[in-house]
């Protein structure tokens, strides 16, 4: 089986915790007025889709929610604030020996109680079941040219290499930029994805309904791409289009206007899909770029993601031939940048990999070739 090959990393025991959290409580707000509460639920390391409600002295927040584990979950309670730093209301970090009970959370002179109970519960390849769990649904799809054989299959391929991700002749790449890294970091969150949008016709993303148009539901996939990424990529960019909508049948500046993406679209997607925390974008349409890379780097190293808005032609090292940007690409490693001299008019030159169009690239060109086609990057971690 091609799940054989799935880069899961499963613990050896038999079995795991599950936590199921009950209610939150504010007993006293950190701010005058309600708290923006966001919670952070971090599994074994891997940060979850974040839970967010306002609450008010002596609110309650019925959560009903359940996650598993194998070694460790830490909860995060934050109160939301802007322009200022988010304050932290308190941590609860769990293991393998915690039981159910109560927490208090106190920090920034507030009072929240965590109510939550913990269970064994079998040790299984969560990916899987979450494939099983599509495969045997009897609900029928929204997609009424989409089949569910094809759907899986594509989906399947998608897990076993992520590189399989295609956008091909659509000007998607936003969108299969955001789909690789869900595929790679979150693939049990992808597959849920995927059954949602496809039976209901809609997925929830954080605290927003992603929802395509009506005559999208009836289209046939772009016929240059599969039934799973054309399902997901083009609901992700259509539902962010006001005016110009995205058809399987559309083609050159037609399609090309509907398939835009922004850098703030990109961040959206990196903090409500992915669910990172820390989102920025740095422009470098002026100056910056190799410190722009670096920055990449570091998010990379951490744990986080990167997307280098650029002219398409760096992916292939060639100059750009036009000066502007056109194209979304994944930074996946390898940086390695050589300022050269300027008083021996030696120029520099950088050299990284990345994905994009269904295979990673290295891009290895000069100084002058890298300003002209690199004009920012969206990271997050």
């Amino acid at each position: 089986s091609v799940l054989l090959a799935l880069p899961l990393k499963l613990s050896n025991n038999l079995v795991m915790k599950q936590i199921t959290l009950g209610t939150l409580k504010c007993n006293e707000t950190e701010d005058w007025g309600a708290d923006e509460c966001r919670l952070d639920i971090s599994t074994d390391g891997v940060l979850q889709p974040y839970l967010r409600r306002s609450l008010n002295d002596g609110q309650r927040w019925r959560l009903n929610r359940s996650y598993r584990y194998s070694d460790n979950l830490l909860i995060r309670l934050w109160d939301e604030d802007s322009p200022d730093a988010d304050d932290r209301l308190g941590t609860i970090a769990l293991n393998r020996t915690a039981r159910s009970g109560r927490a208090k959370l106190t920090g920034s002179g507030a009072e929240y109680v965590l109510s939550y109970s913990i269970e064994d519960v079998p040790n299984e390849d969560p990916v899987q079941a979450a494939l099983e769990r599509f495969e045997q649904s009897s609900r029928p799809g929204k997609w009424r040219n989409l089949s569910k054989q094809g759907m899986l299959d594509d989906i399947r391929d998608n897990l076993a290499a992520p590189e399989s991700v295609r956008q091909n002749s659509t000007p998607l790449c936003g969108p299969a930029a955001i789909v690789y890294e869900l595929v790679r970091k979150r693939p049990e969150r992808y597959v849920a994805i995927c059954q949602e949008l496809y039976e209901t016709g809609q997925f929830r993303m954080g605290d927003k309904i992603v929802k395509p148009n009506a005559r999208l539901l009836g289209d046939r996939q772009h016929s240059s791409t599969s039934e799973a990424d054309w399902m997901l990529l083009a609901t992700m960019r259509d539902a962010e289009n006001a005016v110009f909508k995205v058809r399987a049948d559309a083609s050159g500046l037609a399609m090309n206007i509907a398939g835009i993406t922004t850098p703030w679209e990109m961040k959206g997607w990196a903090k409500d899909l992915l669910g990172y925390q820390t989102v920025s974008f740095t422009s470098t349409f002026v100056y910056g770029e190799f410190d722009a890379m670096r920055e990449a780097q570091k998010a990379v190293r951490r744990g986080g993601v990167a997307f280098p808005m650029i002219h398409s032609d760096l992916v292939r090292s060639q100059r750009p031939t036009l000066d502007y940007p056109d194209h979304w690409i994944v930074y996946t490693g390898g940086l390695d940048i050589d300022e050269g001299v300027w008083y021996k008019h030696d120029s520099g030159r950088i050299k990284f990999d990345c994905f994009s169009w269904r295979k990673i690239w290295t891009v290895n060109v000069d100084e002058g070739a890298f300003e002209d086609g690199m004009f920012g990057v969206v990271i997050a971690y």
